[in-house]
């Protein structure tokens, strides 16, 4: 069903969004993201010439919004242990909110398509969100017993491997364990 008042080009990206995220880059065709934008062919690529510039503006836009969601959450959160701390939070509700189905940017990784285009806004992607950990580090008292590198690599693979487990079991334990850990390291 057509929402009065949203462009095509926002639908039609809203729609590829959805079922990339849901069924994955590769199970979903562009007939069904013209079927359920509820667009003509013409449309889709007036907006986007291939799929693949379809999934580089998902992934742009998944981007764009991952950071401001995190900010919004974070703003009344003081402190950068308490910080680092509620990323493990933020990314438990967002991946409940998400039931359990994992990072936008792996999932696309794991599909191994081939365009380093992709790679390169997921490689953006982490880096800019181990960079936002590493500033906190930096500003954090924490107890010395990595220097800060490495307690910023910890701190991200235990952040990675607690929302990759957690897609597996599809659950927050392995999360929460995570943010166990991450506090004996603060």
């Amino acid at each position: 069903m057509r929402e009065p008042g949203v462009k095509v080009k926002d639908r039609i990206l809203e729609t590829a969004s959805r079922l990339f995220y849901d069924q994955g880059y590769n199970q979903t065709g562009i007939n069904q993201i013209i079927e359920e934008a509820d667009i003509a062919r013409a449309s889709l690529y007036h907006h986007y010439p291939s799929k693949t510039d379809l999934l580089l503006a998902y992934l742009d836009r998944t981007h764009e919004l991952w950071f401001k969601e995190l900010e919004a959450f974070m703003l009344p959160i003081h402190g950068p242990k308490e910080r680092l701390l509620a990323l493990f939070d933020f990314r438990t509700k967002r991946q409940l909110r998400l039931k359990y189905k994992g990072c936008h940017f792996s999932k696309i990784v794991a599909e191994a398509c081939e365009d380093e285009g992709v790679f390169d806004r997921v490689r953006a992607h982490k880096e800019r969100f181990r960079q936002y950990i590493y500033d906190l580090v930096v500003q954090a008292d924490h107890r010395k017993l990595l220097d800060n590198e490495m307690l910023t690599d910890t701190l991200f693979l235990l952040l990675e491997g607690g929302i990759a487990l957690g897609a597996m079991y599809r659950g927050p334990d392995y999360a929460e364990k995570a943010k166990r850990i991450a506090m004996s390291f603060l």
